[in-house]
Parts: C-alpha cells; structure tokens; sequence
C-alpha cells in the first residue's frame, strides 16, 4: 500500500518567504512614504502659515506708517507688541523667512508693468519666502508676494466741469456742470477788450481752474478760479489779435499749469510762464526756435504719464514755417532737431497744427497741414528721439489743410485726426499707434462745411465705460449740425443734430470720470437765431440732449475765433 505524505518542499517554503519579505517591504515602505508625505504636509502648512504672517506683519507695520516702508530684504521682530523690520531675516523652528519689498512701475493707464513705465511711489511690493530644509539634500521654499499702497495718503480733489464763454465783450461768462446740469451763468473777471479767444484748463489736484482770454486790443490775461472765486487777471503779454499765440497746459505729475505765449506782437520766439498753485514765475523767452516770422499758432499737449512732467508744444508762424519742442518739467527742448520743420505749411491765418499724446505708451504726435493740397505731415517723440517727418496724403482733400484737430482715445495709442481744408472738404483719420487707417474707413464727411474761415467741426473719444473705442463728430454743415458716431470700425451714417441751425464752431469735451460728454456750440451769424448754446450726452447714451441756450446772441460774423471752451479735471 502507498503511503501519503503531507508538509511543504523546500521549493515553496523559499517561494512564500520571498513573497512575505516583497510584501512587508511594499507596506513598510508605503507605511514610511505616508509618514513622509504627512510630515511635508504639516511643514508645508508650517511654511504657509509662516510666510503669510510675514505678509500681515509687513501690512501691520505699514498701517503704523507708509514711511516705514523701504525697498530691501528684511527680518521680522515684535517689540512692545508691535511688528519691526530686523536684519534681513529672521527663523522659527526650522523655518528662514525673508521679506523682500521692491518698488512698482505703472505704465501710461495706471497698470503695473514689470519692465518700463513710471515709479509709483504710492505702491509696494511685498513678497514674503520662507525655506527650510526636509530632509537630508532637499531644501523647500514658498513664497507669497502682495502689493500694499499708501491709502492713508490725502485724497485729492481736482478742478471743475466749467464751460467758459464769450459774448464779444470785455468780461468772460462761464458755467459750471453739477452732474445733471449747467449752472446759471456767472461772470468772471473783465479783461478789458472784446475777447476773440478763450482757453479754459481745470486742475488735476486742485480745486482750480485758469481762463486764459486774447482780446481785441491784443491784450493776453490769466486769471485763475480758486474752487469760489476768480482771482485778479494778470496780463501776460501783448500779442495778435486775431490769431491764437497762446495755449495752456498742467503737468501730470507736479499740476503746475504752463502758459505759452507770443510776447509782443513782432516777436518770432514765445515765452513762458508757470503756475505753481500760488504765483505766476517771471516770463521767460525760449530763443531756441529757428522759425523767422512772427509766432501765430501755439498749441500744447500734457504727456499722460502720472509721474511725467512733459508737455509738447508745436507753434506756426507768419512765414508758414512749423516748428515744435517740449517741456521737460524745467526747461524746453529741441528734441534733437534745430531747424524749421517744414517752410511751407497749408497757411499762416489758421490752425494747421496740433500735437496729442498716445494714452499707453506716452509718445507724442505733432501734425501739420502742408502747402501741397492733400498733404499732411507728422512726426512722432517718445521722450528721447524725434521721428522724421512723414507724410499722411489724404486725397478727397478739396484744398490744402485749413483747420485741424487730433484726439488721443483714453487708455490706448489710437487717435483721431480731423481736417477742413480750403475747399470746405472735412475728412478724417484714425491712428492705430503704427499707422493710419484709410478712405476705406474714412469716406468725406462732406464736401460743402459751414465754412472754412473758422473751425466749425470737432472730434471727441467716449470716456464711458460702456462705449470704449467709440468717438463722435460734430460739424456745421451748412444749414444745422451733422453728427456721426465712430464704432471703432467705422463712422455711422449723418444725423442732423436736433436743435440746430447754421453753425461756426464747435468745442467738444469728455468728462473722464463720469463719461458725460459736452458739445459748445456758436452759431454762425446768418442763423435764425444766432446763439451760443449747449449739448450733452450722459450715461453712455447716444441721444444728444436738447439746445439749452447758453446766451441769445448776437454773434459775431466769421471768422468767429474760439470764443467758446469746456475743461474737465
């Protein structure tokens, strides 16, 4: 009989030690790495907890007093229950943390930019790292970065909404705007002579704005507006009636306002005075200008950086020849160029320059009409070089350029371009901050304006927040006022402006804050009713408000100068 035996060979007692000792190691090992995670886990939420108190302590000691605040790398110590900068870090446990605070740039619209742009000295950036090592080779950091700024500082308040305007005599009227409406009408400070020009410029910082009026006998007065009050007119000069040799601008940054003038009635350079809040500094002539005839034209434009003191300035005189500088804060500059920019401008008796910023990047476009009919020019500074002059050829042009305007959009390098020419054509373009767009964009807007002895058209971009890209034209157009709206693509078809009658010029503002956007309007005297009068959109809306008559005339033939003008902070 067989005999059955029972037990394990060799062969598979090896077999099953081998699989006990695979599987105890897989769980030894998975029992130590959930140990290890779990304990990067708890020094990682150390780490954080540490690093963010970092951040609330920085913040803590910035609530004692913005000042206390500088760049460099610092520790952290608590004294009398108070958080203080110590060394340049500090440790807890196993932990280092190190905080680091650097300053900010923003560029042209206020954004924080990495590289370029402006010191903001009313922000910091704050970054908080805290290392440790955990074991063995292996470091570990976390870091946790904010921006604190100054809001403590003082908020500042700046200038009104106000329309100034004349009625052909020796004291200026103006209106200020509350929200909803134009006040009743108030006058400010006579000048002494029956005033073809206007120049009205409210403060940024300010509760302050400043008229500057050009009469008939010649006679240039500054007066500024306190927040109640208008203040002594001070005579700046003697110029030319009937041309305007003088235009007024704030700086960004430091808020003094610059006004350049004509000083005499022969002269072939301007002068300068600033406004510092308080006094007007002594004229000073600028004799860098190699223009020969005598100044006609100034017009200014403030550079939009918040920490820049520039402002552009471009002047045309009796010979047609063009020239342009720019303010540094302290001096004006030739921007690299010594001689005449062009010697045969469109013409001397009417405004065929102007200059405007690019909202974003900060450089400045100078522009010009040229003898040869169609033709513009421009140039281009960004603060260190001054492009060479290129030529912008409009061809439905009827004449050489006699009155032009440009418009810079907020927050964007597109501007506007408007031209009445010497054969009533008005036409338009549109800068993308490379190159200018086309007819394609730009059909004539009509070849028979109002007339082409005054400005009777102007240009504005939408400030509210509703409308970004959209601009409106406002034009005389013979009979009424057309109005068309730009979609950011295109113009819209011409709609006649309820209300209106034969028109000679026209002044457009936008309020930045609230959006609101103000048309001033001076009929021409062949008008049934010849007033000056006022309308307004609000709210985002594309319905223009009904005429509210500012003052029932009579108004003065053409050329009918500028005798109305808006400022807005």
């Amino acid at each position: 009989m067989k005999k059955n035996t029972s037990g394990f060979s060799l062969v598979e007692i090896i077999l099953a030690l081998g699989i006990f000792v695979i599987l105890a190691t897989s769980g030894v090992t998975t029992v130590l790495h959930s140990f290890s995670v779990n304990k990067l886990g708890e020094e990682q939420s150390n780490a954080e907890l540490y690093t963010q108190e970092g951040l609330e302590a920085v913040r803590s000691i910035k609530n004692q007093g913005w000042s206390n605040l500088s760049a460099g790398t610092f520790g952290l110590t608590t004294s009398g229950g108070n958080w203080d900068f110590s060394g340049s870090s500090d440790a807890k446990d196993k932990y280092t943390r190190q905080i680091t605070i650097s300053g900010v740039n923003r560029d042209v619209s206020g954004n924080i930019v990495e590289s370029g742009g402006s010191v903001d000295t009313d922000t910091l950036k704050v970054t908080s790292s805290v290392s440790w090592n955990f074991s063995g080779p292996r470091n570990d950091t976390i870091s946790f970065s904010t921006y604190l700024t100054n809001f403590r500082k003082a908020i500042v308040t700046g200038g009104p909404i106000m329309m100034a305007y004349s009625k052909t005599t020796s004291t200026p009227y103006y209106r200020l705007w509350n929200g909803s409406v134009w006040s009743s009408e108030v006058s400010a400070q006579a000048v002494g002579g029956n005033i073809n020009y206007i120049v009205l410029k409210s403060s940024r910082t300010r509760n302050e704005a400043i008229l500057g009026t050009l009469a008939a006998n010649g006679n240039m007065y500054a007066q500024v507006w306190n927040g109640s009050t208008w203040g002594t007119p001070t005579l700046m000069a003697t110029g030319l009636a009937a041309y305007r040799g003088f235009d007024i601008e704030y700086e960004k940054s430091g808020d003094r306002a610059v006004f350049a003038y004509i000083p005499n009635t022969t002269s072939t350079d301007f002068a300068y005075r600033v406004w510092d809040g308080n006094t007007w500094s002594t004229s000073t002539t600028v004799t860098a200008p190699p223009t020969t005839g005598i100044v006609r034209w100034i017009e200014l434009a403030q550079n939009p950086g918040s920490t820049s003191n520039e402002i552009s300035m471009i002047m045309l005189d009796a010979n047609i020849d063009v020239y342009g500088m720019a303010w540094n804060g302290s001096s004006w500059v030739n921007m690299g160029t010594s001689t005449v920019w062009d010697a045969s401008a469109a013409i001397a008796t009417e405004k065929v320059i102007d200059v405007a910023y690019e909202q974003t990047s900060g450089r400045a476009m100078f522009i010009w009409g040229d003898a040869t009919a169609t033709d513009q020019y421009y140039r281009i500074w960004n603060g260190s070089t001054l492009t060479s002059a290129t030529l912008l050829d409009i061809t439905t042009s009827g004449g050489v350029a006699n009155w032009i305007e440009l418009v810079s959009r907020p927050s964007s390098n597109e501007i506007m371009y408007g031209v009445l020419d010497g054969g009533s054509d008005l036409n338009t373009r549109k800068w993308s901050g490379s190159a200018w767009d086309t007819v394609t964009q730009h059909p004539e807007h009509t070849a028979g304006a109002e007339n082409n002895s005054s400005m009777v058209f102007d240009l504005i971009w939408e400030t509210h927040p509703s409308n970004p890209g959209k601009a409106w034209l406002l034009w005389g157009n013979g009979s009424a006022i057309s109005y068309k709206l730009w979609s950011g693509t295109a113009w819209g078809s011409a709609t006649t402006l309820t209300g209106s009658d034969d028109t000679s010029f026209i002044r457009l503002k936008a309020d930045p804050n609230s959006g609101a956007i103000f048309a001033g309007i001076y009929e021409d005297p062949a008008s049934s009713t010849d007033d000056i009068w006022e309308s307004h959109l609000t709210g985002g809306g594309a319905t223009w408000s009904g005429k509210n008559i500012i003052w029932g005339g009579a108004t003065a033939t053409s050329p009918v100068f500028f005798r109305i003008d808006i400022a807005t902070p």
